[in-house]
């Protein structure tokens, strides 16, 4: 976080917005969502500092608009199956990232501000006693805020860190107070002490989050799930056990199942679908902005991305294909192989709420993780082959001869990345984390572009680097 980003922070605190309303809608956030410790007295003021915790994860603005761009494009990008719908040579597309790509900055300012949002939270809750608050509300809140902060560190992790490396010292900035000028310079801290504390925050929020909110607001489950995503990523001794025990418990809660059709969280359900974890629920109205989530995907926008060939090939003779995948870009010959990325938006359809709506945690995901973790701790193949089965049922699907033919790790494995590409693409950058855990040789041969586990991570921002004297060194080849 810059100089300039904590100097604005310090100012604003005195301008804390106040809520009168107790509703949770996000449209009820505060406009100006930088708010401090002091700005919490109770219960109440507690919950408006949560509002512009949540405002950060949603990436708010002012402006009444929510813009998960960051979250729904880099990974899927990354991976080769989304692209700049002009067809304008973009380094990144090719895995050659600088300080100045286009995503570089907003993921880290995005998470890093999520950092800081959480822990003004949680600094200012920790000062009060248990008695200022409903029952267990001051754990609860306490729970959701590290879950905030956990989610923020291992999204930085994932893109800036050697998260795939347990020993290597590029790991986080571990930020565990708000920033003042005093704490602004810190060094990285290592992937392992990285690891501990991410895991720290999530065990915290699985025992106190609440069991049940909105589904814009974490529970214990969403922990639970992002948890599954951070540990089958370190893949230490014991990992996929946990995976596995922690996917068990989100299903047999009782409170999520897979949609029955896959198209219709996306088209007609939306927050609603049992399957949804937790989303991000567009401001009353951001469908009628100019600059709506959903032009992300239409050809008017300037930042317009669309479905590359690889997508299509790997979408074709499933039915997820007729509705993922649009008709050729209008742009085709600037971009050639190109189409219309229908996940959210049928191209030439009006923006709805429903397509403004993103999507953080399915229980999609959790059924495809402990599939991995199943075949990646020497388990059952066959159990594997029911979880994956399971949910490319709900996609529609009814050919499972690859599935079936698949009888080696190397081979499921492959097979369970495939799924979790078409499932979960353009969502939350399950489609890159999951390539990138495969052998560098298969990734070389999926991902031509990449050759080199440098590739796997983002430069940390040049205005990083000169706002935290103590950080280390940038990242290995940039």
């Amino acid at each position: 976080m810059g100089n300039k980003t904590i100097i604005k922070r310090v100012l604003s605190v005195t301008a804390a917005i106040m809520l009168t309303s107790c509703s949770k809608e996000l449209s009820m956030l505060p406009k100006n969502a930088v708010v401090g410790v002091d700005a919490i007295t109770g219960e109440s003021t507690a919950q408006i500092v949560l509002n512009g915790a949540y405002f950060r994860f949603a990436n708010g603005n002012a402006s009444n608009y929510t813009d998960w761009t960051y979250h729904e494009l880099p990974g899927s990008v990354f991976a080769g199956y989304l692209g700049n719908g002009f067809g304008i040579a973009d380094s990144q597309e090719s895995n050659n990232y600088t300080t100045s790509s286009p995503f570089v900055q907003p993921i880290w300012n995005n998470n890093y501000q999520l950092v800081e949002a959480s822990n003004d939270l949680i600094s200012g809750i920790s000062k009060l006693s248990a008695g200022a608050f409903t029952g267990s509300r001051r754990n609860e809140m306490l729970g959701e805020a590290r879950f905030l902060r956990a989610y923020a560190d291992f999204r930085i992790l994932s893109f800036f860190g050697q998260w795939w490396d347990i020993s290597s010292k590029f790991g986080i900035v571990i930020r565990d107070q708000p920033s003042a000028v005093s704490n602004i310079a810190r060094p990285r801290s290592n992937v392992s002490a990285s690891y501990d504390f991410i895991i720290s925050d999530l065990d915290f929020a699985i025992a106190n989050a609440p069991a049940t909110n909105p589904d814009y607001y974490a529970t214990r489950w969403a922990a639970m799930a992002l948890k599954m995503r951070v540990l089958i990523s370190r893949g230490a001794a014991g990992d996929y056990v946990q995976v596995i025990a922690l996917a068990e418990a989100i299903k047999q809660s009782g409170i999520y199942t897979l949609e029955n059709n896959l198209k219709d969280i996306f088209y007609v359900k939306g927050l609603g679908s049992s399957e949804v974890i937790l989303g991000v629920q567009p401001y009353t109205g951001q469908e009628k902005a100019l600059t709506n989530l959903s032009r992300t995907y239409y050809p008017g926008n300037i930042n317009y991305y669309v479905t590359k060939k690889s997508l299509k090939d790997l979408l074709g003779g499933d039915p997820r294909g007729a509705w993922l995948v649009g008709k050729e870009n209008f742009y085709i010959a600037l971009a050639p192989d190109t189409y219309y990325f229908q996940k959210y938006i049928v191209y030439g359809a009006m923006p709805t709420q429903l397509s403004e709506t993103a999507y953080a945690f399915r229980l999609s995901e959790v059924y495809l993780l402990e599939s991995e973790a199943t075949i990646r701790s020497g388990g059952n193949l066959g159990q594997a082959k029911t979880l994956l089965k399971a949910v490319m049922t709900r996609a529609g699907v009814t050919d499972f001869s690859a599935i079936d033919q698949a009888n080696t790790t190397d081979e499921m494995l492959l097979q369970n990345y495939y799924e979790i590409v078409r499932n979960l693409v353009g969502e939350d950058g399950a489609d890159w984390m999951a390539l990138l855990r495969l052998p560098l040789a298969t990734i070389t041969q999926l991902r031509p572009t990449i050759t080199s586990s440098q590739q796997y991570i983002l430069p940390i921002p040049a205005s990083e680097l000169q706002a935290n004297p103590d950080i280390g060194p940038q990242n290995p080849g940039y």
